[in-house]
């Protein structure tokens, strides 16, 4: 797993392996990135307040994702697409020193919230989108 993605679960209390099982469990829809069979990230909703149609996307990948960013932002509109089929909104947080997730999340069409929250002693600032 990337050392961003290890810092952010570790902040939550989670290890890796707990991190992706625990947001597995609780998505709605989930998949995974395979390049020639083995798996570069694994993606997913969780639903957050399905009354107002609130989801949590999540991501958590190893370093090869990067070998295929072409490809993420490609695909991204239809992985989005398939996420807002079941949530108006999509919403989450991200480090703040995670600098190339929050370029994606920019990139892909997420805006970010005033303010950052304080979890485990990482700074986190808050990633909405609404829908398409």
């Amino acid at each position: 797993m990337r050392a961003a993605d290890v810092m952010e679960c570790a902040a939550y209390g989670r290890r890796p392996a707990s991190a992706l099982a625990n947001s597995l469990g609780a998505s709605l829809w989930a998949m995974t990135a395979m390049v020639d069979d083995e798996p570069h990230a694994m993606m997913g909703v969780a639903p957050l307040n399905m009354m107002e149609g609130v989801g949590v996307p999540w991501m958590l990948g190893t370093d090869r994702v990067y070998d295929h960013a072409r490809d993420l932002i490609r695909y991204s509109p239809a992985i989005l697409g398939e996420m807002h089929a079941t949530f108006a909104v999509l919403e989450n947080y991200v480090s703040t020193r995670n600098a190339r997730a929050i370029r994606f999340l920019r990139h892909v069409g997420f805006e970010f919230c005033e303010g950052v929250s304080n979890v485990g002693g990482t700074a986190f600032v808050r990633f909405r989108k609404g829908a398409i």
